[in-house]
């Protein structure tokens, strides 16, 4: 049973996550930490079956290696009273290839799984799509990410899989009537709605707002819900306004008639149509009922849709991950992601400067109390390594023992100079840039050389140090190189031939 369970939810094979709860929220959601466990063989078996069985819950990172995924999900982040059966309705009315299951905390994990892998920016940008489509824009979209910088140790976020206690659990799927779905009953929907790509055709919406805010017309489509006729309506004439429709009255009344029920009077549109006529107005993006039907990537694209008024960062996924300072990596739409320090978090100025150095733009400053709910907000999710763990420090170090205590290092002292470690008298002697050279051979380019030396120094008791080498002529060179003590390793004695150090040029006197 779980082998099919595995094969199903597969993604990254060298991390996992869990979930450590402490207590939940007003709003029945758990709260707790969100940790990564990295494990370089692989996910042990015995996780997916404790899962199923109930002992211990899985998460699972959608994004593989290859940057692909079997699966992706919306997570709607709503709770008490949610109706999973009116969503089910309105997914199988449009045709959609998607399977709900109840989340954790009652909320609805939206799945589309793939039976062969598929490019991760496909799945995010179709669920993107999806839950625009389906007035849940705004939701948290797995994969978050849709490339990883494994070099750099990330791992991205993952998902709490469904089935955790698989006889007994809340976390299931629910069929077409609204019930719940046992694991074997879920194995018969996958069959059905797993797809071999993420080219899914839905009904295209007839274009009521030509150029503009896809928001406008999926409202058009599914109905203004109560309490949104008058800022849907305001948006509709800012809408009209931009068009270049500047006797636009009779546009709203009409189209008022059409998206909302009841109506809002003649007296109300003809209010909304002085207001917007005499000010200059745009779209309250941010603002219920748009913010539920946004798409904001398609938006930008049109000519009186959000453009380039908008320029803020789409954020997608924060990870924060265990160095000395803490190293984070924000995911951002597209292909793309930002490594970031604290610091440039906390000061737009600084965020600005590591957007010009690694993505050649510089979005627009927002004002300092939105920055912070953004910030906030993506703060409540983030994802970071369990310190149980394999660290960054912990790889860095034992990258380094293995460096210091193999075959190849030197026999002699004169081969510093030939990118090798050297051993003597209880301590082991190397130049930073030939270690800076070795991580990058092994592809860890998590840190930069303060965060080396800071290590070498505070963890491993290291210091600078001066050795003095012979030169062609008799005399002495004096080299700076790190010093720390020996690794307890035992490696084997071979005989090494000595090099004639003066046949090298970059060795000859100056």
């Amino acid at each position: 049973m779980s082998e099919k369970f595995r094969n199903i939810f597969k993604g990254l094979s060298i991390a996992y996550g869990k979930f450590v709860p402490e207590d939940k929220d007003i709003n029945g959601k758990l709260k707790g930490k969100n940790q990564i466990v990295r494990c370089p063989d692989g996910i042990p078996d015995e996780l997916w079956e404790n899962h199923l069985e109930g002992t211990e819950s899985l998460g699972a990172i959608p994004i593989d290696e290859n940057n692909k995924c079997r699966w992706g999900c919306i997570d709607i982040d709503k709770y008490n009273g949610f109706d999973h059966l009116e969503l089910i309705k309105k997914i199988r009315k449009h045709g959609l290839p998607l399977i709900v299951f109840r989340s954790k905390s009652g909320g609805a994990h939206v799945f589309m799984f793939f039976t062969v892998p598929v490019k991760a920016a496909l799945v995010q940008s179709r669920l993107k799509e999806f839950s625009s489509f389906l007035g849940c824009a705004g939701s948290e979209i797995f994969p978050k990410q849709v490339k990883l910088l494994l070099d750099k140790g990330q791992t991205g976020n993952y998902l709490n899989l469904p089935y955790f206690n698989s006889e007994n659990g809340e976390r299931y799927a629910i069929d077409d009537q609204g019930k719940p779905c046992s694991l074997e009953q879920f194995y018969t929907l996958y069959d059905v709605y797993a797809q071999k790509n993420a080219d899914v055709d839905f009904i295209k919406l007839e274009d009521f707002f030509q150029d503009g805010p896809p928001c406008l017309n999926t409202l058009h489509h599914n109905g203004v819900p109560e309490g949104g006729r008058d800022e849907t309506m305001t948006n509709v004439a800012v809408f009209y306004k931009k068009s270049g429709n500047s006797e636009f009255l009779l546009d709203l009344l009409n189209i008022n008639k059409d998206m909302c029920d009841p109506a809002l009077t003649q007296q109300d549109i003809e209010k909304i149509y002085r207001s917007v006529s005499g000010k200059e107005y745009d779209y309250a993006c941010n603002k219920e009922p748009l913010s539920s039907n946004c798409n904001r990537r398609e938006c930008l694209r049109r000519k009186y849709g959000k453009g380039q008024i908008e320029m803020e960062i789409a954020a997608t996924g924060l990870e924060k991950y265990g160095t000395e300072p803490p190293l984070w990596f924000l995911s951002l739409e597209g292909e793309q992601s930002l490594e970031l320090e604290t610091e440039d978090l906390q000061n737009q100025n600084r965020f600005q400067k590591k957007c010009m150095e690694q993505l050649n733009s510089m979005p627009a400053q927002m004002p300092p109390g939105r920055w912070r709910e953004r910030i906030q907000a993506l703060l409540q999710n983030v994802s970071e390594p369990d310190v149980q763990g394999v660290s960054n420090k912990e790889i860095f170090i034992e990258h380094l023992r293995d460096w210091c205590t193999n075959k190849g290092a030197a026999q002699v002292k004169e081969e510093i100079i030939l990118n090798k470690p050297y051993r003597d008298n209880g301590k082991h002697y190397f130049l930073l840039a030939s270690l800076e050279d070795h991580l990058q051979k092994k592809k860890f380019t998590v840190y930069n050389r303060n965060k080396m030396s800071n290590i070498l120094e505070k963890e491993l008791k290291g210091n600078l140090t001066t050795l003095r080498m012979p030169k062609p002529d008799d005399k002495e060179k004096k080299i700076k190189v790190w010093s720390i003590p020996e690794f307890t390793d035992e490696f084997e004695d071979i005989e090494v031939a000595t090099p004639d150090m003066k046949d090298r040029k970059e060795y000859q006197a100056e």
